[in-house]
């Protein structure tokens, strides 16, 4: 009988310890101290939003671009938003979901120019253009920043077409709706 009480007492604290030595406490400051782990908040909005419409090109025409308005991609905290953000985003993704139809000739044939630039008086740089549908995770620092640091602002624009070959009539009537998706990331 002591030995039972004894072996259970021995595999009480073997849990404890363990349960003790895989602990992990969240805040909302970014740190890692022993064994503790901490977070912080990595917010990403657009226009000061978490969603917003994107642009609408109706009538458009086989060979010729449509830009869309520019949009902000914020890291969202201070000092310029009041948002809880104060993470740095080391990667900034780029993906398109959602399309209302991947059948289409319209998906298949849709080209697209992604543009992203910092600061008034913008110089935008074009890190991306070919078939709307072969983005995938599209880097939006692309190698001309290293960050998006709380309370900054990324803009991006893109610009849409469907090359001119001649005979357009299989595109006549269609429409297609998708969502970019922007992901911010801290590694």
């Amino acid at each position: 009988m002591k030995r039972i009480i004894a072996s259970l007492s021995i595999i009480t604290i073997v849990l404890l310890m363990s349960a003790g030595a895989t602990r992990a406490y969240f805040s909302d400051t970014a740190s890692v101290t022993g064994n503790t782990f901490s977070t912080g908040t990595l917010e990403i909005r657009v226009n000061g939003e978490p969603t917003v419409l994107g642009a609408v090109f109706d009538p458009a025409v086989p060979g010729t671009e449509y830009t869309s308005p520019v949009y902000g991609m914020q890291n969202y905290g201070p000092p310029w938003f009041g948002g809880p953000s104060n993470l740095t985003a080391n990667t900034l993704l780029l993906n398109v979901a959602n399309p209302s139809d991947t059948t289409s000739d319209l998906w298949n044939g849709l080209m697209v120019r992604i543009e992203v630039g910092r600061s008034s008086g913008v110089t935008w740089y074009n890190i991306y253009e070919g078939f709307l549908k072969d983005i995938s995770d599209l880097d939006l620092f692309n190698g001309h920043w290293t960050e998006l640091i709380p309370g900054s602002t990324q803009d991006m624009r893109y610009t849409v077409w469907v090359e001119e070959d001649g005979d357009q009539s299989e595109l006549m009537g269609e429409s297609l709706i998708w969502d970019f998706v922007i992901e911010g990331r801290t590694n």
